[in-house]
């Protein structure tokens, strides 16, 4: 249904009927993942294109997009990448290889920081950056 072209769903702000009918694709479903992308308002968005492979592409005017370090040109300092080394009580050995660390090291740091059985913890991340540790028992008090 979708092998092909791409097709504008919204130009500058205008909903394509002709384009929807075309599709097969309802105006509900279009606004829904609009509004699902941040975009609750069509005259918000430059172009919103179904890709072939069912896809939207969402394009905001420049007015409407969010502001990056990089548009006012400002550096910023690489934060990590967590990686998970601890997942529902399992060490995930393959992921503490590619940080190059192993069980030993993991059960150092979590004792260190109190945590001395590895059921109690249901998730634990290493940053890629400074291998610091972050541990998450899932006991969420809310």
């Amino acid at each position: 249904m979708f092998i092909g072209h791409p097709s504008i769903l919204i130009k500058h702000g205008k909903i394509s009927k002709k384009e929807l009918r075309k599709t097969r694709f309802s105006l509900v479903e279009l606004l829904s993942a609009i509004r699902a992308a941040g975009y609750p308002n069509i005259n918000d968005l430059d172009y919103v294109i179904l890709e072939p492979n069912g896809d939207l592409s969402i394009l905001p005017n420049q007015a409407v997009v969010n502001l990056t370090p990089k548009h006012l040109n400002i550096e910023t300092d690489y934060q990590g990448l967590p990686i998970a080394v601890i997942v529902e009580g399992k060490i995930q050995h393959k992921n503490l290889r590619l940080i190059q660390k192993d069980a030993n090291w993991l059960q150092e740091e979590l004792a260190n920081k109190g945590f001395h059985q590895l059921h109690n913890i249901f998730y634990a991340a290493v940053s890629d950056k400074d291998h610091s540790l972050i541990i998450d028992t899932g006991n969420q008090n809310t």
